[in-house]
């Protein structure tokens, strides 16, 4: 039964923003329901278990410079928690590169023509074509990195990871996402020979949970449902409406739940249909994810935490190896890849059959030289639909006229990645989260909201 300072909610989405939400809200004595489509939680941070063979989504790194963040994970995790050093690397041109790129390796390993090449373009830009437009991706870049290094990085990954030219990607995805320095240093300090040259937002050690990143999200429903919340699986909401200040939820088992106040995860378009409002036309678009996760017949693979593709040849975009992420993610003497597709639902990789989808996964990695194509023993798939918001030029207008149409149905709130339509990292999506039952509950988050 709800109270004025009580109000009961309904939680759409059970991935990590979702469960945060309800495990703060839980502890400090509301009603809360979570409603999950799929048959466990997690969403995009959940694992899969592929017999015995642990796989995040992609691969999910945890790090934050947020000591209450740091503080709120080691008490949710306890012992479980692992310290990984980062290792993240390029495969171009047949060579491996640092990620993000470090001077001399980027400026020298490439061959002395492309770097030439680079430079020449960097000092071009820099001294006589600064500034003019930076609308998309590709203007962004071009003005800050030169022509070259665009053309030989940053436009084909940008370009086989959206589906669409770099000139369709609004240069907000490039402010929010791109980890380099300014090449300017990066030339000085490969010339004079200084000392590593990282980003400061470049995080070379995370934390990792020992069975996968889908234990956070395992851990936070124990603790929701310990505090007397309700998760509701296998049970997305199929129609949201509004009388007296109510919201009647009605989930796809047939059950109506009432509620105050609503946090929203999902995809906003979703949203906009559960509450029928023709006035918004949710023309928001999200990229799909097909993850390929193959079993290989060797102790190990590479060492790296991350291998990215820029090749449009190859089809898949992004490696990890979860061994070097924990141990206990593949069984002793073996080890497994990940391999991330981005794809849209639909195409031609969406709908390629699992067999032959593995086969040329298993062929691209043998011609890349990581493997040799017979010692893939299995392969399985996923596919994730909704995995990734994209920022198309002008989707910012689009964005604000669906939250101003949103913003007047009392009591809705949307927080998360997928949610909020943002591209966000999990530390942040959990403060976002605490920060916004900070809000509802009128008290300041200067620490972990929910408490040891």
């Amino acid at each position: 039964m709800s109270t004025p300072d009580k109000p009961r909610y309904v939680i759409l989405g059970g991935g990590v923003a979702g469960l945060t939400c309800a495990d703060a809200l839980a502890h400090r004595g509301h009603e809360v329901t979570v409603l999950e489509a799929l048959p466990e939680v997690g969403g995009l941070a959940r694992n899969i278990d592929v017999d015995g063979f642990l796989f995040d989504i992609g691969g999910h790194r945890f790090f934050t410079d947020k000591p209450y963040i740091i503080e709120w994970l080691e008490t949710l995790m306890g012992d479980e928690l692992l310290t990984v050093e980062r290792k993240s690397r390029i495969l171009l041109g047949g060579k491996f590169h640092h990620y993000p790129l470090k001077p001399v390796n980027a400026l020298f390993g490439m061959g002395l023509a492309r770097s030439f090449a680079i430079i020449l373009g960097y000092l071009k830009t820099a001294l006589f074509e600064r500034g003019g437009r930076q609308d998309n991706f590709e203007e962004w870049v071009v003005a800050r990195f030169g022509r070259p290094l665009y053309d030989i990085y940053f436009g084909p990954y940008t370009a086989k990871a959206w589906g669409v030219e770099p000139t369709r990607i609004s240069a907000d995805w490039a402010a929010q996402r791109i980890q380099l320095l300014s090449l300017t240093d990066a030339v000085r300090k490969a010339l004079m020979n200084f000392g590593p040259n990282s980003p400061r937002t470049y995080a070379s050690r995370f934390w990792y949970p020992k069975r996968g990143i889908g234990r956070i999200p395992v851990k936070l429903a124990e603790r929701v449902r310990e505090r007397g919340g309700r998760i509701l699986l296998q049970s997305p909401a199929v129609k949201l409406e509004r009388e007296n200040g109510i919201y009647r939820v009605t989930t796809s088992q047939g059950e109506t739940i009432e509620a105050e106040r609503i946090i929203s995860t999902i995809p906003v378009p979703i949203l906009c249909r559960l509450l029928g409002d023709e006035g918004m036309n949710g023309a928001l678009e999200y990229r799909c994810l097909r993850c390929v996760f193959l079993k290989i017949d060797r102790p190990r693979v590479t060492d790296d935490t991350w291998v990215y593709i820029p090749e449009r040849d190859v089809i898949f975009g992004r490696i990890h190896e979860p061994k070097n992420w924990s141990s206990q993610m593949v069984p002793d003497g073996r080890t497994s890849l990940c391999l991330e597709i981005f794809c849209g639902e639909g195409d031609e990789i969406w709908d390629l059959p699992g067999e032959e989808l593995y086969r040329r996964c298993a062929l691209d990695l043998e011609r890349l030289g990581f493997i040799k194509a017979d010692e893939v023993v299995d392969g399985s798939d996923l596919k994730v639909k909704n995995a990734y918001p994209v920022f198309l030029v002008g989707y910012r207008d689009v964005l604000d006229a669906t939250f101003r149409r949103l913003s007047e149905y009392d009591g809705i709130h949307l927080v998360g990645r997928t949610g909020a339509f943002t591209y966000t990292n999990m530390d942040q999506v959990i403060h976002d989260a605490l920060t916004l039952v900070g809000r509802l509950i009128a008290e300041p988050v200067d620490g972990p909201v929910d408490g040891p």
